[in-house]
């Protein structure tokens, strides 16, 4: 049975975090992700009422000042993961996601994709012996993250192969990968040891998967079969009411 974890940040958007925690489980959800990091004391209280906090987003690619595809940055990096994975630790929570940060004026692909090589292969080092994991990710270009550095699934995962961490892996998110790439379920098939993490969202417009051309009931199928362990994360913008929005979710997806 698939491990589906809602992001928390979306629904039941009103409520504090402990309160959002008990209406998801109350949902059927054992598992929330969030986008939040940088407070220790609200990761601790979405791990409360019967659900457990499964990732946390490291950093985002408009942060510049700790962006991994910056070399110059690298020390700052490095410092801002070890903080973030100690409050994710304190949550219970193992893994989190990386962004590469936005491409960089006047350095060429190479240049850039070298420091995200040595920053995701220290990052994965430094987080090690605590078990936790990293996830880095890859964002359209297309609809919603114009000059992001990292497009490409396949580079995603030659990025995470070459760091040599085998807590360095990539979180593929159908929503982005469908835009970029399509041939989603080929892709899997040959890659899913070097999954990590999976997002899920509707294309076009990024709300309940249901609404979408992505046929989700065979994608989450094949990816079973395909024998991954990990989580597969609802991120979308609700249109329904949250609960409503969740149950309809949880059914559409079978789990």
């Amino acid at each position: 049975m698939l491990k589906v974890a809602p992001l928390i940040d979306l629904f039941f958007p009103n409520e504090p975090w402990e309160k959002r925690a008990a209406l998801i489980a109350e949902c059927g959800y054992r598992f929330v992700e969030t986008w939040q990091g940088k407070n220790a004391a609200d990761l601790q209280k979405m791990s409360t009422n019967g659900i457990q906090l499964i990732s946390i987003v490291m950093n985002f690619a408009s942060e510049a000042d700790v962006a991994p595809v910056r070399s110059e940055k690298l020390p700052a990096f490095l410092d801002h993961i070890d903080r973030m994975a100690d409050n994710a630790l304190s949550a219970g929570c193992r893994q989190g996601i990386v962004t590469t940060g936005q491409q960089v004026g006047g350095r060429g692909y190479q240049t850039q994709r070298t420091a995200l090589v040595e920053a995701m292969a220290k990052a994965g080092e430094r987080v090690k012996d605590r078990g936790f994991s990293l996830n880095l990710e890859a964002l359209n270009t297309e609809v919603d993250h114009a000059g992001y550095f990292l497009s490409d699934p396949a580079d995603a995962v030659a990025i995470c192969k070459e760091t040599g961490c085998s807590n360095v892996k990539v979180l593929f998110d159908v929503y982005h990968m469908a835009i970029m790439r399509g041939n989603l379920t080929e892709f899997l098939r040959n890659n899913i040891r070097w999954i990590g993490h999976f997002h899920t969202a509707a294309v076009p417009g990024r709300h309940e998967p249901l609404n979408g051309e992505t046929n989700y009931p065979f994608l989450l199928s094949e990816i079973e079969k395909l024998g991954y362990a990990g989580y597969i994360g609802l991120e979308y913008v609700p249109l329904l009411e949250s609960r409503e929005s969740l149950l309809q979710t949880k059914k559409y997806f079978g789990v």
